[in-house]
């Protein structure tokens, strides 16, 4: 483990591609939690930083994360069930979350602050919100590289549908549901507005035209250098590649607004359990879900009914959004079946 010390009153700051440990920082006279709190985060590494730096200030706590894609973090928790090495799960999508949950990998603790959680997530919340709870939500969005399109004259796409078409071979880009919750949510969408079978008749098609599976739904740099033309992941990403001044547009798709929605945990056996609470109340506030735009360059709409939204995101109406069976998406025996069966469509064809 690595250690840091206070020197001067000064914070101090360590980063590395795996672990991040934020400690020795100045803190207010109202902090009131000691201690230490260990998280794995599935959102943008930025926003890991900041998010752990803005609560260990917060509340007196030495915070360390380490940042992994969603299907990463629930195979670290499974291999360290009896000997658990983090205390919060903090981001990725939901489906994950609720799969550790059925799996016994996660602590019971329903937050108070679960009731400023948008209205149409409440019935979820309701039947599911003892182990997760729901932090941002994110629309499944087709993303484009406009100044690739045009050098190549390639007419944008409106529709999943039209990724089909040949004039995107080798052109496209997603998340390998493997690994990355991304990947997953893109295929429950498939399924909601088409059933599963058309689903993976239209997934076997669309393999044609991809050109490579990206290990984390946030790979959007690959879409941004122009690697790839096409990418199928969330509307904020592309948000995200724009504001650094990609030549980078989401599109939502013809079909309707998928979604997914992303959440916070505690993992079962948490060393730092009444931490890991505080944390979970925290993550749930507008304060906590406004820093992921306000200093983390990250869009995701939050779930705060009283959080206030990035200037420039336009949130589609929620009567857009298909109909989504969360819990049964989200349940481990469904999962594991759906991306067998994506796994056989894709890879072994």
């Amino acid at each position: 483990m690595i250690r840091l010390h206070p020197s001067n009153h000064k914070k101090t700051l360590l980063k590395s591609t795996a672990l991040c440990l934020l400690s020795g920082l100045s803190l207010p006279i109202t902090a009131q939690a000691e201690g230490k709190l260990n998280i794995y985060c599935s959102v943008q590494n930025t926003a890991c930083e900041k998010i752990s730096q803005a609560f260990g200030e917060k509340y007196n706590v030495k915070t360390q994360f380490v940042r992994n894609s969603t299907g990463t973090v629930l195979g670290k928790i499974k291999t360290e069930k009896d000997n658990p090495q983090a205390d919060v799960w903090y981001g990725g999508t939901l489906e994950p979350h609720l799969q550790a949950a059925d799996l016994g990998l996660l602590e019971k603790y329903r937050s108070p602050n679960q009731k400023d959680i948008m209205p149409k997530f409440k019935k979820l919340m309701d039947l599911r919100g003892d182990y997760t709870s729901v932090i941002y939500v994110m629309e499944l969005a087709i993303g484009i590289n406009t100044k690739k399109l045009k050098a190549l004259n390639i007419e944008p796409p409106k529709c999943f549908k039209d990724l089909l078409e040949p004039r995107f071979k080798n052109q496209i880009q997603y998340a390998d549901p493997r690994v990355s919750g991304t990947g997953y949510s893109f295929i429950t969408t498939l399924v909601a507005l088409w059933g599963e079978d058309k689903a993976f008749d239209y997934l076997a098609e669309l393999n044609k035209n991809v050109a490579q599976f990206s290990k984390s739904g946030l790979a959007t740099n690959n879409l941004a250098t122009g690697e790839v033309t096409v990418d199928i992941s969330f509307m904020n990403a592309y948000l995200h590649e724009q504001e650094k001044g990609a030549p980078v547009e989401g599109i939502l798709p013809c079909e309707g607004i998928g979604y997914t929605l992303g959440a916070t945990s505690i993992i079962k056996g948490a060393r730092n359990l009444d931490n890991a609470k505080l944390f979970t109340d925290w993550a749930l506030t507008a304060e906590a879900q406004e820093l992921h735009w306000r200093e983390a360059n990250s869009y995701q709409l939050p779930a705060n009914v009283h959080a206030k939204l990035y200037p420039k995101t336009h949130f589609p109406p929620i009567a857009n959004f298909i109909e989504l069976d969360v819990i049964r998406f989200g349940s481990a025996q469904e999962s594991k079946r759906l991306i067998q069966r994506w796994t056989d469509t894709t890879l072994n064809q």
